[in-house]
């Protein structure tokens, strides 16, 4: 086994124990031991991994067998999204019978991105495809999108601290804090930042700038698949709230497909007998 096949390997072996994971996650009732609303997010959550995440990173692992730049990039961006998600189950949910296979989902994806990010290979890849991205409208997409949630997370740990009184999520929730402060603000936010930087002043930390696409994507998913369930328990839902992520979500997926679409739409021309997405 080469020090390639093994971040993927560890990559395949999460993303067959997420799609279960997730499966078992939607069809077992009774399986989520919290609060109704916090088992409403996490089933929205199952919804998009089966859904979203786990084909992205098939179709990932896939092209990425065949050379593929852009297929390394959405295992990276999936693994993202999954060390995230399982995170917050590994933490913050009850413990249930998947405790176990969540966390193992984390140690494997974890690990596979510390050993996916040595080396310049995902570097040369993220470059490669950063120049068929529309650098403007996915710099100022991923800047916005570390801006408005970062000012939003700050602002509620401001108002909690100061008054002691908890967002209305947190409280029905049945959570004392919020796992997505840590997460976002110590990582994933400025990681956006950095790569929307990156990809405006066409610098290395670009290279991060579609992965970072994609991850905007898939998260705006998991929030969208928990908004569904809420409204389909009979109980309200911020549709504003849910209208601008969605929103986000759509437009940001839009943009990291762009370099995708062009190069197949290009080797169709040269080649009709290719088909692949071997970028690189």
């Amino acid at each position: 086994m080469t020090t390639r096949t093994i971040p993927n390997s560890l990559a395949a072996a999460a993303t067959a124990l997420a799609a279960v994971a997730a499966a078992a996650g939607l069809l077992v009732p009774g399986l989520y031991r919290d609060a109704p609303y916090w088992v409403q997010q996490a089933r929205g959550t199952d919804l998009a991994t089966l859904v979203v995440a786990v084909p992205v990173l098939a179709v990932g692992l896939w092209t990425a067998r065949r050379g593929s730049a852009a297929g390394r990039l959405a295992i990276f961006a999936g693994l993202l999204y999954v060390v995230y998600n399982y995170g917050i189950f590994v933490f913050s949910v009850v413990m249930n019978p998947l405790t176990a296979a969540h966390i193992a989902i984390v140690g494997f994806a974890l690990w596979s991105l510390v050993l996916m990010t040595r080396g310049a290979t995902l570097q040369d890849a993220g470059a490669a495809v950063a120049e068929g991205l529309n650098r403007r409208a996915s710099g100022v997409l991923l800047i916005g999108v570390a801006a408005l949630f970062g000012l939003l997370w700050v602002g509620q740990i401001a108002t909690a601290t100061t008054t002691g009184v908890l967002a209305p999520d947190l409280v029905k929730a049945g959570l004392s804090t919020n796992p997505v402060y840590a997460l976002d603000l110590t990582f994933f936010l400025p990681l956006c930042a950095i790569a929307g930087i990156g990809l405006l002043r066409r610098n290395a930390a670009g290279a991060y700038g579609q992965p970072m696409l994609i991850w905007v994507a898939l998260m705006g998913a998991g929030v969208v698949g928990g908004f569904l369930l809420t409204a389909a328990a009979g109980e309200e839902i911020p549709v504003v709230v849910a209208a601008v992520i969605s929103g986000l979500s759509v437009v940001s997926a839009l943009l990291a497909a762009v370099p995708i679409v062009h190069h197949v739409s290009t080797a169709t021309r040269i080649d009709p007998a290719l088909g692949g997405l071997g970028m690189g």
